[in-house]
């Protein structure tokens, strides 16, 4: 079941950084294993669409970058992995040396490397209200897989809320199916939008796709409310009935099909928290990171971070992380000199840090919501796999639990299916709260195996229970 594999690097998700690791790894001549748990590379902004949504769904460019990332990919000699997930990794005894277990159906594999990339992408966050858990309220990120992905309005009158650029890009989306935006809730404030817009001017490409969602929206007549959150969503059988809080301004209740909710994203670090990498908390972000230099080496020798999982930054930063991680690897293998290696990063490192400077700017608006997420309200289910309200939580840091696995232990509050990726930053910043300290001081949910649930059949494998040795039986 082991597959050996010394000289051959391993990269963890498919998506704009890991698919550009993996080509430039291959440039090199060196033999690649990509795993990716969708059943076509593209990862989140590159996804492939459905046939349907390429009918309905205006000609973008992300259709054609990721049309461009799977052709590229398929003629590279990549041992793609398509539709397998990572669900355990170990760390050897020695210095080097990572063993990873798969999932892929109800087949489990195990695979041993000497060089890891790992490209897993973001994760979305989510601040709870009353009434969130309705199926007909979903992550920005979900509506956008929805829409641009599969051609599909989740609700035909809709509000989208929370924080960042993606609630524009939701919105523009949207219109862009036919539908219509009750309202952009936006938790961020005006002047912060100012600021981005004029760093954006470092970055034309973006700019000029943000005037363009935001010249149609205002020619609709979408109104956005800034400096404002959901307090609680009733559903009233046809719809639901939308309480939006605005800072200094009172409350305004609203009436929608369907709410698009997310605010911000974080990078998921379940691999490596997992491996024992040092991590720190990004301030501006409201995440913790791994702790990586400038090409995605980490303190540990052959384990690279590569994208969004090394700080959220978007396509552009991702594309260009991947290709200088790409570089190090080779050369950290031997396979290129130094001399080769400086010539082919200085490129990259320089458009890289024009471009970071730009994204880091939009960090504080991505973390709008992050004191919010120690005031929500007591009857807002926090943990939705356990069902655990606030109101749960707060009485068992006023008791004494001052830790988040202390939380975890006394009330299953991240043991369930998603272990922990939906209710961590809300149990941390309740936490925060209550304590008094920064969440820069707390560490987040220990992370256990699996990452996801298993099926059973994948444990077991196939038998005949006539093959199953029984014991003799005792005496009587």
């Amino acid at each position: 079941m082991s597959r050996p594999m010394e000289k051959v690097v391993v990269v963890v998700g498919a998506g704009v950084a890991g698919g550009s690791a993996a080509l430039t790894l291959r440039r090199h001549g060196l033999p690649v294993m990509l795993i990716d748990e969708q059943a076509l590379p593209g990862g989140q902004i590159l996804r492939a669409p459905s046939d349907y949504a390429r009918h309905v769904v205006p000609p973008n460019h992300e259709f054609a970058d990721g049309d461009r990332l799977r052709n590229r990919l398929n003629v590279s000699g990549i041992d793609l992995r398509a539709n397998t997930r990572v669900w355990s990794v170990s760390a050897g005894e020695t210095a080097t040396g990572v063993t990873l277990d798969l999932l892929s159906g109800d087949h489990i594999d195990r695979v041993e490397t000497d060089t890891l990339v790992v490209a897993g992408g973001a994760l979305e966050r989510h601040l709870p209200f009353p009434g969130w858990t309705d199926p007909r309220i979903t992550g920005l990120a979900g509506a956008s897989i929805l829409m641009r992905n599969g051609g599909v309005l989740p609700g035909r009158r809709m509000i989208v809320a929370g924080a960042g650029p993606l609630l524009f890009s939701v919105a523009h989306q949207i219109v862009e199916l036919g539908g219509e935006v009750v309202a952009i809730i936006d938790s961020g404030r005006w002047s912060d939008w100012a600021r981005l817009g004029l760093a954006l001017l470092r970055d034309p490409q973006r700019l000029t796709l943000a005037l363009s969602w935001m010249r149609r929206l205002r020619r609709l007549g979408v109104p956005i409310h800034h400096e404002s959150h959901i307090a609680a969503a009733v559903s009233t059988g046809s719809g639901l009935s939308v309480v939006v809080n605005r800072t200094g301004r009172g409350s305004v209740t609203l009436a929608a099909d369907a709410i698009a909710c997310g605010h911000g994203l974080k990078p998921g670090t379940a691999i490596t928290q997992a491996l024992g990498l040092p991590h720190r908390h990004d301030s501006a972000g409201g995440y913790r990171v791994p702790q990586v230099d400038n090409v995605g080496r980490t303190g540990r020798p052959g384990v690279y971070v590569s994208g969004d999982a090394a700080g959220i930054r978007g396509g552009a930063v991702a594309r260009l992380r991947g290709i200088v991680t790409g570089h190090a690897v080779a050369h950290d293998l031997g396979v290129i000199p130094d001399r080769t290696y400086r010539r082919l990063v200085r490129g990259p490192l320089r458009r890289l840090a024009r471009l970071d400077a730009v994204s880091r700017r939009m960090l504080p608006l991505l973390n709008a919501s992050a004191d919010l997420f120690g005031a929500v309200p007591d009857d807002a289910i926090v943990c939705r796999c356990e069902r655990l309200r606030a109101k749960t939580l707060r009485e068992v840091m006023q008791t004494g639990a001052h830790d988040l696995n202390q939380i975890k232990a006394w009330t299953r509050c991240g043991m369930g299916p998603c272990q922990g990726r939906m209710c961590e930053d809300t149990a941390r910043g309740l936490l925060a709260s209550a304590c008094g300290v920064g969440a820069e001081g707390l560490d987040g949910f220990t992370p256990r195996i699996p990452f996801f649930p298993l099926p059973l059949s994948a444990l077991t494998g196939d038998f005949v229970y006539d093959d199953i040795p029984l014991p003799r039986a005792a005496p009587l």
